[in-house]
């Protein structure tokens, strides 16, 4: 995604909280001087505006997709709204399929709900953010196994990974935010916020 773009990217999350800049202590239990928390993107209008963002990189990275996939439990919310986007950016309506943590023994049944694929469907897994890739394998190789899908592409909003987590993951993916061009960002507005990034950047595991 282009500068600009991005630009309009970050400023949206930081208006929604969804992006923080501070002191915070990770999962991992590693420092990091930036918190990202896409749940923070609640209301209808932001979701939205995201929606937007996702449904441009689908027409520009994978036209031919044409069944969303979000993972339990922020990519289904991610997956519905970037398939709204897309058929009122580009006309055409895409499926979209979600999951449970927990497959159900009753009612409708199995652990996946909506437009379940065929082999010859081409689909877009869509999330919040990529740390480590082992969930989105573990994602698409269900994926695979259960409906026997070949296609299956990776669109995430932010790549938080820092260059270590990078150069040890080959996954293949797309982010419409990587840490990088947030760094970029904050270098050209004269934000002092920059050298913290870029350090984390460098020097993270």
């Amino acid at each position: 995604m282009p500068l600009n773009q991005s630009a309009e990217l970050i400023k949206f999350l930081l208006d929604c909280q969804a992006l923080k800049f501070g002191d915070f202590t990770l999962k991992s239990g590693a420092k990091s001087p930036f918190f990202i928390d896409l749940g923070q993107v609640k209301t209808g209008r932001q979701l939205d505006v995201l929606g937007g963002f996702m449904a441009a990189a689908i027409r520009e990275r994978y036209s031919d997709t044409t069944i969303v996939f979000g993972p339990a439990y922020k990519g289904i919310a991610l997956a519905a709204t970037a398939a709204t986007a897309f058929w009122r950016l580009c006309g055409r309506d895409l499926g979209v399929l979600f999951d449970r943590k927990e497959a159900k023994a009753h009612g409708e049944g199995g652990s996946y709900i909506g437009n379940l694929p065929t082999p010859a469907d081409r689909i877009v897994l869509i999330d919040d953010v990529l740390t480590s890739g082992q969930t989105k394998r573990e994602a698409i190789a269900s994926l695979q196994k259960t409906f026997g899908v070949t296609k299956v592409a990776i669109l995430v909003v932010v790549d938080r990974r820092s260059k270590a987590g990078a150069a040890s993951d080959d996954l293949e993916f797309s982010s419409l935010l990587n840490i990088q061009t947030l760094g970029a960002y904050l270098v050209e507005t004269g934000d002092d916020r920059a050298a913290l990034i870029k350090k984390w950047w460098e020097t993270a595991q």
